[in-house]
């Protein structure tokens, strides 16, 4: 598990690894110590009981996950309901043109000129 990208583990950072009790988690970084013991926020677990709980680890048994994620369609526009209703115009427009990315790669090719549509008849929203 270990690898160089370990040394640029820090708080905030989205961590699959084993604890010192060797269970399997998903989580984030609370916190990491001068000796490389991190302190991880489990959200999945192969023991449940451990979700919610922080667990100790060590930078030798930790992978930083990809920043990268690959949503959907549908997933963008969950995404982009939550936005609204946060009310975080930035947000939504970086989903809306993720969402467009998404449409035009699926969209077939023939005809210039055809982008893929939005599917909402032309509506305009209005983010206070």
């Amino acid at each position: 598990m270990s690898n160089s990208i370990n040394s640029w583990i820090q708080n905030g950072d989205w961590v699959s690894g084993t604890s010192k009790e060797d269970e399997r988690f998903i989580g984030f970084v609370e916190s990491v110590d001068a000796y490389g013991t991190v302190k991880v926020l489990v959200t999945q677990c192969d023991r449940i009981e451990a979700v919610g709980e922080i667990v100790e680890s060590s930078l030798g048994r930790l992978d930083k996950m990809s920043e990268e994620i690959q949503a959907d369609e549908a997933d963008l526009l969950s995404l982009m309901d939550l936005a609204l209703m946060t009310r975080d115009k930035a947000w939504f427009e970086d989903l809306y043109s993720a969402l467009r990315m998404v449409q035009f790669q699926a969209a077939p090719k023939s005809g210039a000129g055809k982008g893929p549509s939005f599917g909402s008849g032309g509506r305009r929203v209005t983010i206070d």
